[in-house]
């Protein structure tokens, strides 16, 4: 029993005070509920506490004894019988040092009743050798001697084994029989019948001190427990909630509150003794497709608290909110849960009750993430149960963070607000919208899973939001993409089926903003894929995997080599030669590119010390690495370590730094072109080219894309003309052109004759790993030794 307080009997109860019967204090049996159990390792604790002492007394009194005895008794009796009692004493005192000092061996190993009473009954017929075996033939003084300490062995173990009266009356009882011995010995019969009688008054003086000490520790339990109960009112008062349960260490219920029986529909007695589990979740469903549920049992199997979470009951059909906390004793074991609970149903989507303003957010007044995730499992469950289908909608703004940089948060908010209302009119009401943060949005989509209808509805809404969206004098314009999964197919869990559609979202962002993506297997894969590529990628730091090699550019005219491209190589153990393309994303993702960068622009320098004078070394550097000051701190000490000249390096990007910040990456490379060294740019024409960014950024380079080469060699007028323009107006901001992917003759020769300076290809010359160089191990930015690995950035 844990909730209800303990009800003895009114006949049980003496001047105010709790009695038990005396066949309840002398029982050996095991307590029959959880507070008698209680009380009884309370008493036994209590026993332990005090071993010093009582073993200081035995060894004390026996220790005494022979010292008296000396030559009245044979020394080899004596010290058998000392070595007994110390033997005994030792292994008790061992025993409670270990109860006491070590709580996982004390929760394995708990003191048990009747082998500490065995060992006193042990302890206590010791003390009948000097009285029945050698009193006969000792002098009165001696005599006397043990006379005296019998008693004080009664008395003392009356008192220091009160709290457990099982084990203090029987050792009175087996010294009462010594000293009853002892005055049969001396013909003195009347000493007999005053040696129970003591014993008597000795064993009530027990039991009196062992009901007492019993109400005592009800009363501390009782106290502990109205405490509890108080606290336990006030959340239930504060929480709003209707039902008060209990369960205990299995999870059976113990107490249930009557309004709970009813939301139950059964009558509180035939829930008592059964498992919880089967009455919020009889089929399992709920903790496969809930996300509460499996929160909540969490919780249980961690002994933790848990508050407010939302569970669903019947299907679906009814949502209960329960909070519960576990209740421990002084040693720590379990014995059980306490907590409170109502129905929400209703009020989390009606009305201005907490629960509701808890499952809205509070600047669109739509469905937040917590009343999603329950729709989500609602609409999961019902499909479970055969009552319809669902699907979820992910929706994330294309061009809102733009809107809230350049107009402020003030007219962002009012934009969500808006689109709240367009997603909440496409959907027509009768299905859940809600914003999971930012500008993410969801649907929750339940009936019909037609791939057609969902695709229509998708479409609908991308077209609704990139409509014109007026904010005071302000027209603005947004967009839309959208991620998709369907519950089931795509996962039937609220967790899978949300993962799903955000991979889904994820691709659609890949192949362009503006549209939607269903979820596919291959989404799954790839992102897996991924993450294990991402732990490899830091396993590689301190390896050998990666290496850095050198592709020659040469001069068109000439043919000399006048600069080398540093270009990064992964030899994966297991995955082969791995392309730049798909690992340097991953690098820049975890957050290594500014310590990798860091230790190949000092490698590549260091390596171009080697080369004849004139020739440069060109490292690619990726946007990431544009903000701040890092990389011009990363440049400096790579020409001041290597003793560079800054104008043999040569810093090459792509036009795709110019997609975001154009400010911050244009004053970057400023910065960098005040040390002197060269800014090419990569892969010109391939993308986000702006002429104003090259007259900015005045670069001393372009590289003209493999694609425009091998498009112009071939005689394609458009390639023909897009060269001819690059070559032009390089010539006319005095830079230089280099064309990329040069792989035959015919392709070098249509590049000079096209008015290119410099070439790059097979061709030429595939990239080829430095030879080693004798130095000191290498060091990353971290400025930890790191193994000397040939690892570079280079795209």
């Amino acid at each position: 029993m844990i909730f209800g307080a303990f009800r003895p009997r009114s006949e049980e109860l003496v001047a105010g005070s709790l009695q038990l019967r005396l066949r309840d204090v002398l029982s050996l049996a095991p307590p029959a509920d959880g507070e008698a159990a209680a009380i009884r390792r309370a008493q036994l604790d209590a026993l332990v506490r005090l071993v010093p002492v009582t073993i200081t007394t035995q060894l004390v009194a026996a220790l005494l004894l022979c010292l008296s005895l000396r030559g009245a008794v044979p020394d080899g009796q004596l010290a058998a019988w000392f070595g007994g009692a110390l033997a005994i004493c030792v292994v008790r005192g061992a025993r409670a040092h270990r109860l006491r000092s070590d709580p996982a061996y004390a929760e394995r190993h708990p003191p048990e009743l009747i082998p500490i009473c065995i060992v006193i009954a042990l302890l206590a017929a010791l003390w009948l050798v000097p009285a029945v075996l050698w009193f006969g033939g000792l002098d009165i003084e001696r005599q006397l001697l043990v006379c005296v300490l019998m008693v004080g062995l009664m008395s003392a173990g009356s008192v220091a084994l009160a709290t457990v009266p099982q084990a203090a009356i029987g050792y009175v009882a087996i010294l009462t029989v010594g000293t009853s011995a002892m005055a049969f010995e001396v013909g003195r019969p009347a000493q007999v019948a005053l040696a129970w009688i003591y014993a008597a008054v000795l064993c009530r003086a027990v039991i009196a001190n062992t009901r007492q000490f019993i109400a005592n520790i009800h009363a501390r339990f009782e106290l502990r427990e109205q405490s509890e109960l108080i606290a336990l009112l006030r959340e239930f008062e504060a929480s709003g909630s209707d039902w008060l349960w209990e369960v205990d260490a299995r999870l059976q219920i113990t107490y249930i509150s009557h309004a709970m029986g009813e939301a139950i529909g059964r009558p509180v007695t035939s829930l008592l003794g059964r498992r919880a589990r089967d009455v919020v979740d009889p089929n399992g469903s709920a903790a496969r497709l809930s996300t509460g549920m499996r929160t909540m049992f969490d919780h249980v199997r961690a002994r933790t608290g848990f508050r407010d979470l939302a569970i669903p009951i019947a299907g679906g059909r009814r949502w209960w909110s329960l909070s519960g906390k576990p209740l421990i004793d002084s040693n720590g074991r379990l014995l059980g849960w306490r907590g409170v609970g109502s129905d929400i149903t209703d009020i989390r989507l009606s009305g201005s009750d907490a629960v509701r303003a808890a499952r809205l957010d509070s600047l669109t007044a739509i469905a937040n993430r917590v009343l999603v995730r329950e729709q989500l499992e609602e609409a999961l469950l019902r499909q479970f149960h055969g009552d319809g289908g669902c699907a979820l909608l992910l929706i994330d703004l294309d061009r809102f963070k733009l809107v809230n940089d350049t107009l402020g948060h003030a007219v962002g908010d009012k934009l969500l607000c808006e689109v709240a209302r367009r997603l909440e009119a496409a959907v027509h009401g009768a299905h859940c919208v809600g914003r999971l943060g930012g500008d993410e949005f969801a649907i929750v989509w339940s009936g019909d899973q037609d791939r057609a209808a969902l695709i229509a509805l998708a479409e609908r809404i991308i077209a609704d939001l990139s409509r014109t969206i007026i904010i005071g004098v302000a027209n603005l314009h947004v967009g839309a993409t959208i991620g998709i999964a369907i519950g089931g197919l795509d996962g039937a869990s609220e967790e899978v089926l949300m993962r799903s559609a955000d991979l889904a979202l994820y691709s659609a962002k890949a192949g362009g903003r503006g549209g939607h993506a269903f979820y596919e297997k291959q989404m799954l894969e790839n992102a897996e894929d991924n993450r294990l590529l991402e732990n490899d990628v830091r396993k590689a730091l301190g390896s050998e995997q990666l290496s850095l090699a050198y592709q020659p550019i040469v001069d068109a005219a000439t043919g000399q080599t006048v600069g080398r491209e540093a270009l990064l190589r992964w030899d994966h153990p297991t995955r082969g030669a791995i392309s730049p393309e798909i690992f340097i994303p991953v690098i820049e993702d975890v957050g290594l590119i500014h310590q990798i960068g860091d230790w190949v622009m000092r490698e590549a320098c260091a390596e171009a010390c080697r080369w004849p004078n004139g020739v440069r070394v060109a490292v690619n550097i990726s946007a990431a690495q544009l903000g701040g000051a890092g990389l011009a701190k990363t440049v400096v000490g790579a020409l001041a370590a290597s003793g560079l000249d800054p104008a043999r390096l040569e810093l090459e990007v792509t036009e795709n730094i110019f997609i975001g910040d154009d400010n911050e990456a244009l004053a970057s490379l400023e910065t960098l072109r005040g040390l002197g060294v060269g800014l090419v740019l990569d892969d010109f024409g391939k993308g986000y080219s702006s002429l104003g960014y090259l007259s900015r950024a005045r670069f001393t380079k372009i590289k003209i894309d493999q694609y425009f080469v091998r498009g112009a060699a071939r005689g394609e007028r458009e390639c023909l003309a897009i060269v001819n323009a690059i070559t032009a107006l390089a010539d006319g901001l005095d830079m230089t052109t280099t064309a990329e992917g040069v792989e035959t003759e015919q392709e070098a020769d249509a590049m000079r004759a096209l008015g290119c300076q410099q070439l790059q290809g097979f061709w030429f010359g595939r990239p080829v790993k430095a030879e080693p160089r004798p130095a000191e191990p290498a060091r990353l930015a971290t400025g930890r030794r790191q193994p000397l690995f040939k690892a570079a950035h280079g795209l």
